[in-house]
């Protein structure tokens, strides 16, 4: 390729886009807890009460829903979200290097009207390959 474009090699990726990247002969490793233990330290979030219940789902939607006309509620969402953060700043994602034979699973679930503002249901998908998460979806019927 660098016959073809112009490049330079600058060696294995170890950082981008505020992700940790860590690459190993068997796997991949990815993290962002510098970012989030400075995104608390922003938010003056980085002494606060941490959280181990995941609902970010939930409490994302609903902030983002109302970005322009935000109230209380959705900034406590945002809170809440921020203390499951303090809590995650050490989790990584770990892609291993292929199997034999390739393994895709994917999980669904879906709840009717769950969604309290407007009644809809919600569909929630992630796909795995190998074991490594390779994609999702949240989406609003």
């Amino acid at each position: 390729m660098m016959k073809e474009f112009e490049m330079t090699n600058l060696r294995l990726l170890t950082y981008y886009l505020s992700i940790e990247v860590d690459q190993r002969k068997d796997c991949i490793m990815l993290k962002q807890s510098t970012y989030a233990k400075k995104l608390l330290q922003q938010l003056k979030m980085a002494e606060c009460n941490s959280t181990k219940y995941p609902m970010v789902a939930k409490y994302l939607t609903r902030t983002l829903r109302y970005m322009k006309k935000y109230t209380t509620m959705h900034h406590q969402a945002v809170k809440h979200i921020l203390r499951y953060v303090k809590v995650t700043t050490s989790y990584e994602l770990k892609y291993q290097r292929g199997r034999d034979p390739e393994e895709l699973v994917c999980f669904t679930d879906s709840d009717l009207a769950g969604d309290i503002y407007d009644r809809k249901s919600i569909a929630r998908m992630t796909f795995y390959l190998n074991g490594n998460l390779i994609s999702w979806q949240y989406q609003k019927q």
